[in-house]
This record gives C-alpha cells, structure tokens and sequence, in this order.
C-alpha cells in the first residue's frame, strides 16, 4: 500500500503550499483511519513522517569521534585509511550512485528555483491573514533562524501578535526574540519570550509583546538557538492603531525547509542538463550526438511510465540517465589533464571567515592528495603527505610548470583550543600554519616561513616571488619592510580585530605579504587596518584579494573584492564596496580565455562556502547586475538566508566548467563546534558545469576534501615592474585631480580643504574594548591635517607611507560634505593618483591638463587642532566646554537648568551625545553607505544651537573653538582615538618625526632634501 501510495505526483510547489496551510491535527490524529483519506491526504501524510524520520536520523548522527559518512548508504562503504602511494581510489560505483541520489534529495527540484524568491514566498505565509494552527512559515533547522516584514516605512509600533503553531511543537517557540530596525541591517532587540509556551489560533491568545510607540520599519522575529522555526501568524498593529500594517506585507526569512515529494526522481532536470552540457561541448569539439540521443530515449522513456509505475523503476531510470551525463561530463576536452590536486582536510573547529585560518583551531586529519586517472573506471589516489605528523593542510598552489606545490600546514596540539591564546610565546611555533614548498615528483620539501605568526593561501608571482597573508602586519603604526623582517627573529604582538574577541578568542588581523622564492626578504604589500583574504592572480599580473571594509559602518557584509599590484601599489576597488548580498566575495578566480572572474558567495560567521556565482566587472562594480548565479539553487548565505548544502573552491576551466567541492551538509554555525553540526567529511571533489551537472571525482566518508587544482602546466601571467624602492624616505603622495568628480550636487568652489585621517590598528583581542565612541566598534583616528584644494578642484596630499588613511573635503566653513567609509595607503615614494572623490570607478580623467594642485603644490598638510592626533575627546573638546560652558553647566552653577545639562570633564560626553534626543548620537552612528552632504556637524542640533543667532547666553563660538568641535563631530565624536596608552605614545612619537613635513600655513614651501620619520 504505502509503496502504490509513494508515486501519487505532487510538485514540490504543490506540496509545499498544501502542507504550509493544511489542518496538521486533521492528518496527524493516531486514530485517523487511511480509509478516511484521499490519494493525496495518505501522500501527505507519508511526506510529513518522511520530514520526521530525516529529522530524527539528523539528530542522531555520531559525534566527531565517528565520522558518519554524508551519503545515504555510507554504511556500505569502508571505513578510509591512509592512503599509500598509488592506492586505488574509494570512489565506487556505489558511492557514485548514492551521491546522485544525496543530490536528488537536496538539489534536484531546486535548478532554475530563484531561492530568494522561495525564502520570500515562504515568508510570506507569516503575514497572509490566514490563522489555522498551523505553519504559515518554516525555516530549516539552523542557528538563530529569523522571519521579518518589511511595513514600508516608520511605524510607532504598539504591538506585535504572534499566532504559535498549535500542536506538539509548539514549544520551540518558547524563547522567541522580537527585533525592530530602521533599515535592516542594524537591529535592536525589544523583546524576549519567557519561556512558557503559547498558541494563539486554538486558545485564542496569542502572544502580545507592547513596545508602546517604538518606532520601525522592519520587525523581525527570531529564535536564539538551533533550531527550526514556525508561526502560524504575525500582526503588527500602530500605536493607537487596530488596523494590522503587517497583513500582505513583503517578507523574508533566514531559510526555507522545503519538503520533497516522496518517491520522486528528478530525471527530466538531469536529461534537461545533459542535453545542456552535450550542446556546451560540441562548442568545444566533442562529438556529442551520441549522448544526445540516448538522452532523448531515456527521455521518451520517462514520459510514458504512468502513475502506478513502481519506484524502484523510476529510481533505474534516474540512476542512468546519470550515467549518460557522467560519461559526458568526463569527456570534456578542457580536461585535458590526467590528475587533479586536493587536500584532505577536517573543518577549523571554529567557524567563522577569520577564524578558520588560526592554527589553533585546526583539526587533525588528510593530507596533500593526488588523484590520478580520475577519467578511468579505476581512478587512483596518491599521498604526497604520507607519515607527516598529525594537522591540518590548507589552501595548495601549483606552480606555473606544476612542478613545485606550496601549501600551509599546522601540527595539531589538543589541548591548545581550551586554553587563553592571547599571550602566543606560550603556544608551540609549529601549532601555527607555515607555508612549505614540496616537488610534486620528489615528495622533497621546505618550510619557507617560521614564527609565532599563521602564514598560509601562497600563490606564486610572475616574477618568481610569493604573495601570501600572514599576521605578520602586527601592531605596526607605520607598516614597512623593517618591522615585517623582524618578525624573522622576535615574537612581535598581533593587531586585533574590533568586533570581537577575547584572550580565549584572539582574532589576529593577517594581510598581504610577500616573499622571495626562498622565503627571504620578507615585506609587507598592504598597509590595511583590517583583514584580507583568498589572494589569486590574475592574467595581467594583478592580485586579487577581498578585504572587510567597516570604518564608521556596521561590520556585517562588506567583505569586497579588490587588487593590487604585486609591489603593494595601486590597491584599488574591484566589486563591492556597499554591496550588502553577497557578503563576502571569496576565492576570486580569473577564468581562462574570459574577462569574467569566478567567486565563492560566502558567509560571515561560518567557514568559506556558499554559492558560486560569476562577476562581469564591465556591467558594473556594485549590486546584481554584475553578477551571475551559477548555482541557484544555493543562496547568498547569511545574507539571503541559508540552505543545507554549499559549495567551495572553484577551480575554473572556462566559464562553465569548474573543478569545485561540494558539501551535502550546511555550513557549520559561529561557535566553537566539536560535533556532527561542524562535520569532518562535508566535501568531496566534483566536476560542475553551469548547467547543473555535478559529478563526483572523490569523496572520503571519513575527512572533507577540497581544494582541487587540475595538474598541468599553466601560462604565466605578465610581469608587473617593481616600483617601490624601500631605501626611500617613507612617504608618498595622493594627487586627487577634481574633487568635484563624484560629489553630485555640490558646487564648484564649495570645498575648499581635504581632511587626511589615518587609522591606527587595535591592539588587544577584546571586543569592543576600549570603546572609542558610540557604537563600541570605531576604528581608531587620528588627524594628519588639510590641505588645501585648487580652483580646478585638485589637491596634493603628502602622508606617510604605509600608513591607512581616509579623506574628508570640508566646506569654507570647516564641515565635511563627504567622507570615506574605506582605506587607502602608499608606498614609499608612490604617488598615487584619483580623479575625484566617489566618482565612478569607469571615469577617465580629463585629458590635456595638469591639475593646479600637481604643478604648484607641495602636499604638505596643516596640523589639525590640538587633541586630534593622538585623537583626545578630553583634550580637542573638553578644553572648550571649560572655557565658555562649565561657569554655568556644573553643579556649581547657579540655574537649575544649566545645572542639570552637566558639562564637567567627568559628565559632558554622554550629555553632549543625549542633547535633542540624542540627535549627536544617531548621526554619528555607523553608516553603511557614505552619502554627499550626509555628515554629522553640518546636520547636527547641537551645532545649529550653539551658532543661532548671537550664540547660547551670549556665547559665541570662536574660530579656534568651533574648529575643534566640528573635528569632533565630523570624525564621528569619538572619546578616543588610540586603543592603548603605549599606542598613544608611539603616535605622539610620530607626530614629533613627522613635524618636519607639516605646513604651517598654505604658502609653505617643502624644505630642502627628503627626509623620513
């Protein structure tokens, strides 16, 4: 009976929309004859306890210590063993056919599903008006899921009714966090359920949270653990209001827990694809007819079985239409390669984007593999790391003749990921990843880097070097050549990322760096404050990189794609400085014969997986129309949403056919995970083509693999000259050559100075700590000065070298009108030129004439005012407040109101930031977007107070001291601008060296000869 029952056809769209809104206790009562129901009710009620029987078997998967395998019929497959050279391969027949089937289940039905559109149409059950107990939405089972309605704009909120699922899981609501949020990244929570459970449409009370008049434009609702999610409604009603501004609209969630029909095979969508993949290659010379007609048989095949056909027929027909796309798939000629490279590897135990690359995280397993005859019957696999002490390899590079591999490996200490790290002398030098070089043939090797320091993602230059990242950029002021080469011989402290951290947590920032072939001559080639990741190269000999970006904005999503050249110079933006989906622009790949670049659309807070997508930079360097999804049915994680399976590693061979990893498992949550929720054996090693086909090259039921580089020789990209010269004095220049470039709206002869700020890196691992200001994560500041800009809108800028830096073009009056929300730095002796600020990053300068600033300036700046370098609220603002403000604003003072607004040294910050509601606050709270005329002091209630008219009480701010409060304001009012007192000192330091090469007034010539500081 239940096998007649197990083909009755429902489509997935179907399935979904009956379930999402059926009566659950109508087909779940266990006295509920199956002679009561329909075809379609019994269909129903199998795919519900098929939904429950998977969830139960995820729940009960062993632990770490042993492995289970990611396949349905892993208990068939051996156990792996270390493999010696020339052993055969585990990929079986078996296990080849139990990975089709793994893709049936997770991916099948999703090929040309636009998944936001499914989160989006899921979500939309939350809000619909209908109330029957049920599920209106529901996410997969994963960390902190969410589901949120956009009301279109600002509503004081009264209250949010939540309508519970009304059945046995219900209580997985019982701690129910309600968010609100202007704009829908910042989110601040109002609300947490007791942990009582409650219903709504069975009892007729459902949950009431009062906000009394919070005002929002996005409520979100979410759970705080692991776990699936589901309401069956969401009213959010105005304050005074009885209408709901929820009913009908827009709304989104983290996830989807689509169901799948049982019994169903997705055979059209795998001869869909292969007749796809068969016209691909004829492209490239394979005679494909073949295929194409047995294709077309199976085909015709499948469209006369008939409904009582029996599964196991349906499952032969879907195993071998496989079959025929395999072999096809494996007759590729851009295969022109016998073996491919891969690393074996266990997840970091520790997943989040930083984090997975710190050698005490590293979990022991693999190994360096090749996988030799991969288009055979009987594939071969290959150990190059046999006997190699117990750890963990990462990200391998082949050299151009693919003779040579450089890889990054860590031994792994047990005990180290329980104890404090902050202090790394304390650690052992080998727990940290070192870059070693071996012979492919030999198996011969050698470390070429060694310290306390993570040294990993090596790829070769043109020129013979090696660029690198490494947490060698420390807590540097200054980065240069002769801080990097002492970390040769000294265990120097590391620089730390703002936003998190501990001593049991350190997160070490870690840059680009570069070496001789030898692993001599170490120097720095980025000067950034924050991280970089996944260095590539590209055709025309520029490296590719991404880079998190967060200066006065929220430190989510902006993790962008840029390149610079080999020496360090012309660090420039390739995609997505403000684009917030993807979150981050992973593994960044130049495909062969193409201007379009590969990448792996990955998350924050987990490991580097995700979807693949590819980037056309000449239709745009923000949002989507740059970008092409490659697989669909995968979505931006974190930022979309999540799905239960990823992809990784996208080696390309044209685009649309990669060498990938592909996990049938999610991406492990941000924690320190041990268990089956942070998998061993994740991924194995596919063979992807655009169209969907993906076909197993190796996977081991024991350990992931990734990773994979096809072995063959490779041309070798255009030399860039070396430019930079570190004998030089270390300084440079910025040539801006029209600031109004870019700054819509603003008239000419409005700006009349640039602002230089530069950012010193934070050096202690505690999040948030100290805090700098007002959202508890600024980058530290400090002001080198202005310049002034020309009558034709240039201006030169003299900074130091290697220093990071941002700009700000102030008005006549001294207020910014525009500000960076990212870095930019030189190199000694570089000058590095802009044609304006924010212009597009397709503008061309204008020809045939010499900017002002470039023939008659010196680029030497004017000092700012005296507390903002080093940057002291205490003594830029402070100082002010006791000279015309305290008499009265003190408890000294004589008017009651005065006396409450308290000026004092140790009360006024946190009143200046309270004036007006808080107004200061608000506006010099992070942005994450860099707007024209949207700066704090030239729209601040505060400013416009203290200047109507005749002043407050007669007192009028004077030059000197309306400088220095605009400063404030315009660098985000800030309390501080150093993250220690050591660090303050050695920036008072450099002022002093730097004070040579300051201006004391705009006509001020540059001294004789060069000098550094």
């Amino acid at each position: 009976m239940v096998a007649a029952i197990g083909v009755v056809p429902l489509t997935t769209e179907e399935s979904r929309r009956i379930i999402r809104r059926m009566d659950l206790k109508r087909y779940t009562r266990s006295t509920l004859s199956c002679r009561s129901m329909d075809a379609r009710g019994i269909a129903l009620l199998i795919l519900v306890g098929t939904i429950g029987v998977q969830q139960a078997r995820s729940s009960s998967r062993p632990a770490q210590g042993t492995p289970a395998a990611t396949l349905d019929t892993s208990r068939t497959l051996p156990r792996s063993r270390p493999a010696e050279p020339g052993s055969a391969s585990s990929v079986t027949r078996e296990q080849i056919e139990a990975d089709w089937l793994r893709q049936n289940a997770l991916r099948g039905w999703a090929r040309g599903v636009d998944h936001v559109e499914a989160l989006r149409e899921d979500a939309a059950g939350g809000c619909d008006g209908i109330k029957n107990g049920g599920w209106g939405f529901h996410t997969a089972k994963e960390q902190s899921q969410w589901w949120q309605v956009d009301l279109g704009e600002q509503v004081p909120i009264g209250e949010v009714r939540v309508f519970n699922r009304c059945d046995a899981m219900a209580g997985r609501a019982s701690r129910l966090l309600v968010l609100l949020s202007d704009d829908s990244s910042d989110w601040r929570q109002v609300y947490q359920h007791d942990g009582t459970t409650f219903y709504g449409f069975s009892d007729g009370k459902p949950l009431s949270v009062r906000l009394e008049g919070q005002a929002a434009r996005y409520v979100r609702l979410q759970l705080p653990g692991h776990e699936y999610f589901h309401l069956d409604e969401i009213e959010v009603y105005p304050a005074g209001g009885s209408t709901n501004v929820a009913l009908g609209k827009p709304a989104n969630q983290s996830s989807v827990n689509t169901p799948f029909p049982p019994g169903h095979f997705y055979t059209e969508e795998v001869i869909s694809r292969g007749l796809r993949l068969a016209a691909s290659l004829e492209n490239l010379g394979l005679a494909a007819a073949p295929a194409r007609r047995a294709l077309g048989e199976l085909r015709g095949r499948l469209n006369s079985l008939g409904d009582h056909t029996p599964p196991k027929a349906r499952r032969d027909l879907f195993l071998e239409a496989n079959w025929v796309v395999r072999k096809l798939a494996l007759s590729n000629p851009l295969l022109d390669f016998d073996r491919v490279l891969f690393i074996k590897r266990a997840p970091g135990m520790l997943p989040h984007m930083s984090d997975q690359f710190y050698g005490w995280w590293s979990r022991p397993g693999g190994g360096i593999y090749i996988l030799e005859g991969f288009k055979d019957d009987s594939p071969r696999l290959r150990c190059l790391t046999q006997g190699w002490s117990a750890g963990s390899f990462l990200l391998p590079e082949l050299s151009f003749d693919a003779k040579k591999l450089l890889f990054a490996y860590c031994r792994y200490y047990p005990h180290i990921a329980g104890t404090e790290k902050a202090d790394k002398t304390k650690l052992p030098e080998d727990a940290f990843y070192h870059i070693f070089e071996m012979n492919v043939d030999t198996g011969e090797w050698r470390r070429l880097t060694s310290g306390r320091y993570d040294d990993f993602n090596a790829r070769c230059l043109p020129n013979g070097e090696i660029v690198f990242l490494s947490t060698r950029k420390g807590q540097a002021i200054h980065v240069d050549k002769t801080y990097t080469s002492a970390t040769s011989s000294s265990v120097l402290p590391d620089s730390f990322v703002r936003c998190g951290g501990d001593n049991h947590r350190p997160v070490p920032v870690f840059t680009l760096h570069a070496m001789n072939a030898d692993g001599e001559d170490l120097r720095p080639i980025s000067a950034f404050e924050n991280f970089e990741w996944f260095p590539s190269v590209a055709s025309d000999g520029r490296i590719l990189y991404a880079r998190w970006d967060y200066i006065d904005r929220f430190n989510g999503p902006f993790m962008s794609l840029w390149s610079t050249n080999p020496d360090g110079t012309n660090a420039q933006l390739v995609y997505g400085n403000y684009t917030k989906s993807p979150q981050c622009i992973f593994e960044a790949s130049a495909i062969p014969n193409s201007r379009r670049l590969v990448f792996t659309a990955s998350a924050h807070h987990s490991i580097t997986g995700g979807a693949l997508a590819l980037l056309d930079r000449t239709r745009g360097t923000e949002g989507q129309a740059s970008l092409t999804r490659l697989t669909p049915e995968v979505c931006y994680p974190e930022a979309e949403g999540w799905r239960p399976m990823y992809y990784a590693s996208p080696f390309p061979l044209s685009e649309e056919h990669f060498l990938v990893s592909w996990s049938d498992r999610p991406l492990p949550p941000h924690a320190v995970v041990k268990d089956d929720r942070n998998p061993v054996n994740a991924s194995g090693i596919y063979l992807y083509d655009a169209f969907g086909s993906l076909t197993l090259l190796h996977r081991d039921p024991a350990i992931s693999s990734v990773y994979p580089i096809a072995m063959r020789p490779r041309p070798r990209p255009t030399t860039l000259a070396n430019h930079v010269d570190w004998s030089r004095p270390r300084t440079g220049r910025f040539l801006v050559q029209d600031v109004y470039q870019g700054l819509a709206g603003i008239e000419r002869g409005t700006v009349k100075r640039i602002r230089v700020i530069a950012v010193p890196p934070k050096v202690q691992p505690h999040m948030n700590t100290p805090s700098l200001g007002i959202s508890k994560e600024e980058p530290g500041k400090y002001v080198l000065g202005t310049a002034p800009v020309e009558a034709d809108g240039s201006t030169l800028l003299e900074v130091p070298a290697g220093v990071p830096v941002m700009f700000q073009a102030l008005n006549g009056d001294g207020l910014a009108i525009q500000t960076m929300r990212s870095l930019t730095y030189v190199q000694p002796g570089q000058t590095l030129s802009c044609i304006g600020c924010h212009e597009s990053r397709e503008a061309a300068p204008k020809a045939g004439r010499i900017p002002l600033a470039a023939a008659r300036g010196t680029g030497r700046l004017t000092p700012g005012p005296e507390g903002s370098w080093p940057l002291r609220y205490d003594r830029l603002v402070q100082p002010v407040l006791d000279r015309q403000c305290v008499s009265c604003h003190s408890p000294r003072g004589g008017q009651q109101e005065a006396v409450s607004f308290d000026l004092t040294a140790d009360k006024s910050y946190d009143s200046l930031m309270s004036y007006a509601d808080g107004d200061l606050s608000k506006r010099a709270f992070e942005r994450d977007a860099s707007l024209v005329g949207d700066c704090v002091a030239q729209n601040s209630k505060l400013l416009e107070f203290l200047t109507r008219g005749d002043g407050h009480q007669g007192v009028r701010l004077d030059p000197e001291s309306f400088e220095r409060l605009v400063t404030w304001m315009d660098l985000y009012a800030p309390i501080r601008g150093s993250f220690s007192e050591e660090q303050e000192e050695r920036l008072l330091q450099m002022k002093e060296d730097w004070q040579g090469r300051l201006s004391l007034g705009d006509g001020d010539t540059a001294p004789d000869g060069e000098s550094g500081y």
